[in-house]
């Protein structure tokens, strides 16, 4: 990742905390930062700065035919000195031959100029669009490598919306923006020198409305910057809300809850959309003040030009080429100006994705951390407790250990906390007290991805990519053979209904897998896990959506396969249960019993009541009172 200049401006903190002179310092940070990535193309980005010289040069040069055809062909004035050869070629006079070539000279520039303008367009659109991508990358990157505590604090909408809207500040700011402003004090210095040797007056004149603008610039510019922000935090709600519901449609149209979440809907957009108009019209004030002074500066600058014509210090021609350049610098820099909402909404975006990035993960690799070998799969929770942000403890002093090869099963009522046990095995959080180990290491001196590499996990909602069937079998080992897939398949019980398919393997299973039905999704997370090979198999309630036939053949497949590894189930149904080498009883987030099925009937009055419930269904009806902390 290429993070490149100052401390960002925010580290540890909300970013409307900020001070004026900390949010100026920030910002130059920021720009700093992004072109870093501009970097990157070193040979565009001269060839592109060499482009914008030359089209300064077309744009210095293009007024003087218009100078030459009024002072020099239609009036009685020589042509100028500075023209040499040409000069002495027209001494004669013949003034249909300099208006010939007067004129082609005007076409000849003005063709340049166009051509030198599409070539910096197409180079302008490229770096752009490969900076986006650049930031993007890393951004995407980076993401995924945040906790799960920040995604679900965040939201998913609020991740799509930086990577979907805020990573094109990088080539609003720079691209159309910098460059732009870099180009207009160029034309500045290059018109100014010029128009020195023309008129000093009207040199010193045409500076006069410079610090208006930048003073103005200066005041709306940290304004405009948090009012951005906040008005991008409350569009990326939206973002977060079309998610959630999409994401939960079923359960929407189950429930009848259509009216209300577009109520919710409405809502949200009529708060961001008078959040996005009192920004707006800051916009527009701010606009219209530059207008109003870019033209009392022109005003300024016809009146003393006209002034001087009339006492012949100036020529009519001379006067065309300053309102020339008058447009040429006021132009860009009025236009700069007037986009500097753009330009603080893209700052405002920068800002947000220079923040994620900086964001530590909260799982990740220690100095030093080892690669561990293929594991045996000996697991121990030692004094293990663990609590989410600003909430109670949902786990209390755990001790067990599962031994290589052994199935262990993890049973309790609803919020026992089962489900957050199984997760500190592959670090989706870590305890906030005591350790695990595996193989006698302690998990948080592992690498993440060996650590991960020797786990397969089948969660309890299955997830699936809108790929094939064969992509999704595959997505955790993606070399294997087209018959080890089979293989996977047919162990999950899952081959017989995808020959059936139109494409077999190769079938799109949807958005999350929506063209499947619960079992065939659950089934294909189990060839997936089968098909990793990992020694240590995890497994949250993996057959809940299948029927107590098909169940016994899938677990039948996972014991066989499973035979010298180390199998953790997450059950409600008995039979899985009384086939397990140990059961962990949970109760409030404590171990209240182990071991064997015959051992626990006699000892634990809670896991004979879960025993009794199972017999009677798959899933044991809770009342108010059983349901505590949620997994």
């Amino acid at each position: 990742m290429r993070i490149v200049g100052a401390k960002p401006a925010v580290e540890n903190g909300n970013a409307s905390d900020i001070g004026p002179k900390q949010l100026a310092t920030g910002i130059r940070g920021l720009y700093r930062w992004l072109l870093g990535y501009a970097l990157s193309y070193k040979k565009q980005l001269l060839l592109f700065t060499l482009l914008a010289v030359a089209e300064v040069i077309m744009g210095l040069a293009l007024p003087w035919p218009m100078k030459l055809l009024v002072d020099n062909v239609l009036g009685a004035q020589p042509l100028p000195d500075w023209l040499g050869p040409l000069a002495a070629a027209f001494s004669t006079g013949n003034r249909v031959a300099m208006l010939i070539a007067v004129c082609g000279a005007s076409l000849l520039i003005g063709i340049a100029s166009e051509l030198i303008s599409l070539a910096l367009t197409q180079l302008k659109v490229g770096l752009g669009q490969k900076m986006v991508l650049d930031l993007r990358s890393d951004l995407f990157s980076h993401l995924q490598k945040l906790s799960l505590h920040y995604h679900q604090n965040a939201g998913t909408g609020d991740a799509i919306y930086r990577l979907d809207n805020d990573a094109y500040c990088i080539e609003s700011i720079i691209m159309s923006n910098l460059f732009p402003l870099a180009n207009a004090f160029l034309m500045l210095t290059l018109m100014l020198i010029i128009l020195l040797h023309l008129d000093w007056s009207l040199a010193l004149l045409s500076l006069a409305v410079i610090p208006f603008l930048f003073a103005t610039i200066h005041y709306y510019s940290g304004r405009l910057v948090d009012r951005s922000e906040k008005v991008k935090e409350m569009e990326a709600g939206i973002f977060n809300l079309i998610h959630e519901v999409f994401s939960s449609i079923r359960l929407v149209k189950a429930f009848s809850r259509e009216h209300y979440e577009k109520r919710r809907f409405v809502k949200h957009g009529l708060a961001t959309l008078q959040a996005r108009m009192r920004l707006t019209l800051q916009e527009s004030l701010f606009s219209v003040i530059v207008t109003v002074i870019t033209y009392a500066g022109t005003a300024m600058m016809l009146a003393v030009g006209g002034w001087h014509v009339l006492r012949g210090e100036l020529s009519i021609g001379q006067l065309l080429v300053v309102i020339a350049y008058l447009g040429a610098v006021y132009g860009p820099l009025s236009s700069i100006s007037h986009t500097i909402g753009n330009l603080q909404e893209s700052t405002a975006s920068a800002r947000r994705v220079y923040e994620t990035l900086k964001l530590e993960p909260e799982i990740k690799d220690l100095p030093g951390a080892i690669i561990v070998p293929r594991l045996r799969g000996h697991i121990r929770f030692e004094c293990v407790s663990f609590a989410y942000r600003d909430s109670n403890p949902v786990l209390k002093n755990i001790s067990f250990e599962i031994k290589p090869g052994q199935m262990a099963a993890i049973v309790g009522l609803t919020g026992a906390g089962k489900t957050t046990l199984v997760s500190l095995i592959p670090r989706f959080y870590d305890p906030t007290g005591g350790r695990i180990t595996i193989d006698g290491i302690d998990i948080k001196q592992m690498q993440l991805k060996s650590l991960r590499n020797s786990i397969s996990i089948v969660l309890q909602e299955p997830i699936l990519f809108s790929s094939s069937i064969e992509e999704n079998i595959s997505y955790g080992r993606p070399n294997a053979s087209q018959a080890q897939i089979i293989e996977a398949a047919k162990a999950a019980q899952a081959h017989d209904f995808i020959i059936r398919m139109p494409d077999r393997y190769r079938t799109l299973v949807g958005d999350g897998g929506g063209r499947l039905s619960g079992g065939e999704r659950q089934r294909i997370a189990i060839a997936r896990a089968i098909l990793k090979d990992a020694p240590i198999l995890i497994l949250d309630e993996p057959t809940s959506s299948l029927d107590s036939r098909a169940e016994g053949r899938v677990f039948q497949a996972l014991r066989t396969m499973a035979a010298g590894r180390t199998m953790i189930v997450i059950a409600h149904r008995l039979s899985t249960v009384r086939g397990a080498d140990k059961i962990i009883v949970l109760d409030g987030g404590e171990v209240i019993g182990e071991g064997p099925h015959e051992e626990l009937l006699l000892k634990v009055d809670l896991y004979r009541e879960l025993c009794a419930r199972l017999s009677m269904g798959s899933i044991p009806v809770l009342t108010e009172e059983d349901v505590m902390v949620a997994d």
